[in-house]
């Protein structure tokens, strides 16, 4: 089992109780390599159900050329989210806009109603849940300006860190995915934007009214032949049981329409 840092404590709880076991003891069963790593792994065979949300295309890229293709079964709703510097009076922006300043046409916060002050724009690691997010909810890969390396963050808590601390300044903008900021990684000086005035809430993913909300999947090799323990597992971790898991750990379990009804 491997994943995504941000999904670690769902699968870490799944995994204990689909064992028997305590959360220590079924840690010997469990990698959290990254979203960077996770995919190379299942496509390597190091990693039999992996727990991320979607790959990016050269992830799928380089299954293919190991001739593996992927399944997904939808578990978890998350948000992502972009967050700036608490002293940053800038509340709220939509997607034009980020994809303006991702793009290098808007580079001063004061075109954005804010302080005349330069947008330090942070990137996350190609092969990320975070940068594949920013290309599918802003802008395309090759819309986005080159970045200088020191703008480029590997790692979740890393932009977090630098937003909320560089320098004292509240140019900063980064992004990632709502639990992590909230539950796992939490700096309270950083506040979390509005996207097209909507706020980065469970209820609002409850609520599908977020404008960028994505999937969290278990995902395996589509050679798993019909039975196996791996899709057994996958089918466990969509169902009502899992769900509740999610919950009370404050995810946002997935649901279908029919779910909704």
């Amino acid at each position: 089992i491997d994943g995504a840092t941000a999904f670690l404590p769902f699968y870490s709880a799944a995994t204990a109780h689909l064992l028997q076991m305590s959360q220590a003891e079924a840690s010997k069963y469990i990698l959290c390599s990254t979203t960077d790593y996770a995919y190379p792994n299942l496509a390597d065979g190091k990693a039999d159900i992996i727990f991320c949300l979607g790959p990016s295309d050269d992830q799928v890229s380089y299954a293919e050329q190991k001739g593996v293709s992927f399944e997904y079964a939808p578990i978890l709703s998350e948000a992502f989210v972009f967050f700036v510097n608490k002293d940053n009076p800038v509340d709220s922006v939509t997607t034009e806009q980020l994809r303006g300043i991702y793009s290098g046409k808007i580079t001063n916060w004061k075109e954005l109603g804010g302080n005349d002050e330069p947008i330090l724009a942070y990137q996350r690691s190609e092969g990320s849940g975070s940068q594949t997010g920013l290309y599918k909810f802003v802008i395309p890969k090759d819309e986005v300006i080159p970045s200088r390396l020191a703008a480029v963050i590997p790692t979740m808590a890393g932009i977090i860190d630098v937003v909320a601390s560089y320098d004292n300044s509240a140019g900063g903008l980064g992004y990632s995915y709502l639990y992590f900021v909230k539950n796992q990684h939490y700096d309270d000086n950083i506040k979390l934007l509005n996207i097209e005035g909507i706020a980065p809430t469970t209820e609002a993913i409850s609520g599908g009214t977020y404008p960028m909300i994505n999937t969290v999947y278990a995902v395996f090799r589509s050679s798993e032949p019909d039975g196996s323990d791996v899709r057994r597992i996958a089918a466990w971790c969509a169902g009502s049981t899992a769900k509740g898991i999610a919950q009370e750990l404050g995810y946002v379990a997935y649901e279908t329409q029919e779910d909704a009804k």
